[in-house]
């Protein structure tokens, strides 16, 4: 499918807001509701669209301490990066997880409630797996930009 600037804008719009109704997309970008509906449905079905979320806010839930965690296995071995992915998946702190290219296996990026809470989860989670070599962690003083939203413009597709 190509994308044009109806499309651009609406993909934009969503972003932005996921709850968006289809009448304020179709006031926004000069098109009637049922438009906007044909072609959200358009770009469900392309797989341009996944689903749609609530941005939680971490500091109400108490989970005000935000980090970032590098890991390093003693292995390569499938194995090991099985192992290791089932961990993560048993971790709800974790809410991104990354394989890399480079000095590291994995970038984890947490949300926990202190830096005691952190220390636990790399101490007795991480480091406690047999699969894992190093961790080394880096805690978010501030967030200068947390853009869930993608401009129009940078979804200009072939």
């Amino acid at each position: 499918m190509r994308m044009d600037k109806f499309d651009r804008e609406l993909l934009h719009l969503l972003t932005l807001d996921s709850s968006i109704s289809n009448a304020t997309i179709g006031e926004r970008i000069g098109l009637s509701s049922s438009q906007v509906s044909r072609r959200k449905a358009k770009l469900e079905s392309d797989g341009f669209i996944r689903g749609y979320r609530a941005e939680i806010n971490y500091d109400a839930l108490g989970l005000s301490l935000n980090a970032f965690i590098k890991v390093r296995l003693h292995g390569h071995s499938k194995s090991s990066f099985a192992n290791f992915k089932d961990l993560v998946n048993s971790m709800p702190a974790v809410c991104l997880a990354c394989t890399l290219t480079g000095d590291a296996d994995y970038l984890l990026h947490v949300r926990v409630k202190d830096l005691q809470a952190l220390s636990t989860l790399i101490g007795e989670e991480l480091l406690a797996h047999s699969d894992v070599r190093e961790v080394r962690s880096d805690v978010v003083l501030d967030m200068m930009k947390d853009e869930k939203s993608i401009a129009p413009q940078a979804l200009s597709l072939p």
